[in-house]
């Protein structure tokens, strides 16, 4: 593990985007882990929290994102962690999610609507992240 990396937990059901992300990110700057499901996100969260979460809206349920964000954002062990949401659904149905970052009904950090690109990926999570030296 590279101590000068920051540890991104990446909270997503599609293979691809596991893989996109991970191609998106700097080796040097982070280092990612990758879960598939809420539940087993949140596990590897409390086994080593993460310096920031990418978190999928749409993973088994259509809303299992919002449940898990609200869980984690009132955790007291885990509600610090900045979180940055995900999805490909709000274009669809016409929502704007980012309308309603930091409200109870979308408790995240930032929001990135899918597709997205290395460079947008990249600050967002930057804007939450203080850079090294």
């Amino acid at each position: 593990m590279n101590k000068d990396a920051y540890h991104i937990l990446l909270i997503e059901d599609d293979p691809d985007m596991q893989h996109a992300v991970r191609a998106m990110l700097p080796a040097r700057e982070f280092e990612l882990t990758a879960c598939s499901t809420g539940p087993e996100g949140l596990e590897a969260m409390r086994r080593n929290p993460p310096d920031l979460v990418l978190l999928d809206i749409m993973l088994a349920t259509p809303s299992e994102g919002f449940h898990l964000c609200y869980q984690i954002k009132t955790s007291e062990a885990l509600r610090h962690i900045p979180i940055v949401m995900t999805s490909a659904i709000g274009r669809r149905i016409g929502m704007d999610y980012a309308r309603e970052l930091g409200s109870e009904y979308v408790p995240a950090d930032a929001f990135l609507e899918k597709p997205f690109d290395a460079r947008g990926l990249l600050n967002a999570i930057r804007k939450l992240l203080p850079l090294k030296t």
